[in-house]
């Protein structure tokens, strides 16, 4: 199996940077996508954004809780940000998940994936992070998306779009024009398809 994978921002009204930033990392046999949301927007909320993904690409292997911990204490200099991270090994089949703050997680899958983040900001306090694992199977999709789209859409109308197409439509339709939007697309294939 392998995972497709989708990215589109837009950024808040009035500003020239975003302050949501995605980061992919593949290190075989699995795939390691981040989603930053620096607290408000503009370039402060960016450089918040840029430094957690930078921390975890350069940390990738490590489990996630551990991963959002330390990447929380690189933040502590700047604004904060809502982050999640999703693992996915292409080789079993299955998913791991964990965030803080608002990024929502949003699945079309044949196991359900109830997952919440943790309270708080990285970089500042954090309640206790958790952790959840799922599997996968050819055919399911994952989509993050930061608080910049409107959570209440149905992930159904987007299913014959491409990871790309689904996460460009996703952001065109759903986002608020006073913040950034940013919406990441993973797609399990079969390997023979891909």
């Amino acid at each position: 199996m392998t995972v497709a994978i989708g990215t589109a921002c837009c950024v808040a009204s009035g500003e020239e940077v975003a302050g949501d930033e995605v980061v992919v990392v593949r290190q075989s046999p699995w795939v390691l996508i981040g989603l930053a949301d620096g607290l408000g927007h503009g370039p402060h909320a960016a450089e918040a954004a840029s430094a957690f993904c930078r921390y975890v690409e350069e940390h990738a292997s490590m489990p996630l809780e551990e991963l959002l911990t330390a990447a929380g204490e690189q933040l502590s200099s700047t604004r904060g940000a809502a982050a999640a991270l999703v693992r996915i090994d292409e080789s079993a089949g299955e998913l791991e998940f964990s965030g803080v703050g608002n990024i929502a997680m949003k699945a079309m899958s044949r196991t359900a994936m109830p997952i919440f983040c943790s309270a708080g900001i990285l970089g500042r306090r954090v309640r206790r992070l958790r952790s959840f694992r799922f599997p996968m199977s050819p055919g399911d999709v994952v989509v993050l998306h930061s608080d910049g789209i409107a959570s209440g859409f149905d992930l159904t109308s987007f299913r014959d779009l491409d990871p790309q197409e689904m996460a460009r439509r996703i952001v065109e339709a759903h986002k608020k024009s006073f913040d950034d939007a940013t919406c990441v697309v993973a797609l399990l294939r079969d390997r023979s398809i891909a």
